[in-house]
């Protein structure tokens, strides 16, 4: 009766010996699948991991950077590089946010030579002394035009310690035959390297010490 019903066609014989074999193949499947989802999982905790390594050094950098930020200021001065015209000048320095100096200079018109002017300038008296810090500078013309400029920012991508900070109006009508136009600026200065250009007394007395 078994011979028969095997020899028929679409008639499938169900033995223990076959339901071994399809069990094997069904836990070699899995086994297969397990070790792919293994795999990827421990792909994702490195890739995670990895990450979390590079962000952490990013992050270890920066705060490094902003540790080191600290700078000291050696000199804040100002010109009038105008031969029109008298100005007044207000001066403010601040550090890590406080204002730790202000004052006010009035300045007569520059010199002319053809080409070029005799500024007339002034300083700041280092009331801030030689502490370090975030430092900004910030310079009015006559109640009006205002210039500002952080001192931090400048000694993070220059590596200056000290920074010299130089305030200029300059009237370009009148002094330039390639310019136009008047400009107040701001511009700092590494004193390392820029110090052996002004007067010892101009400068904060930790400069040269």
């Amino acid at each position: 009766m078994l011979n028969g019903l095997s020899g028929q066609s679409g008639i499938t014989l169900h033995t223990d010996e076959g339901k071994a074999k399809t069990n094997g193949i069904n836990d070699h499947h899995t086994k297969f699948i397990f070790q792919k989802y293994f795999i990827f999982i421990m792909r994702r905790r490195t890739l995670l991991t990895t990450t979390t390594i590079a962000v952490g050094t990013l992050s270890a950098g920066y705060l490094s950077q902003l540790r080191d930020s600290s700078v000291q200021l050696g000199l804040f001065g100002v010109s009038n590089a105008d031969p029109e015209s008298t100005h007044v000048f207000d001066l403010e320095v601040e550090r890590d946010g406080d204002l730790v100096h202000q004052s006010s200079h009035e300045l007569d018109p520059a010199t002319y030579f053809d080409p070029g002017v005799a500024k007339t300038g002034s300083v700041a008296a280092c009331e801030w002394g030689d502490e370090a810090g975030e430092y900004t500078v910030r310079v009015r013309m006559d109640r009006g035009d205002e210039a500002e400029r952080s001192v931090t920012e400048f000694a993070s991508e220059t590596g200056a310690d000290c920074v010299i900070a130089d305030a200029e109006f300059r009237n370009h009508d009148m002094t330039s035959k390639f310019f136009t136009g008047k400009s107040l600026e701001i511009f700092l200065k590494d004193c390392d390297r820029m110090k052996d250009r002004y007067d010892e007394e101009y400068l904060c007395s930790f400069v040269n010490g």
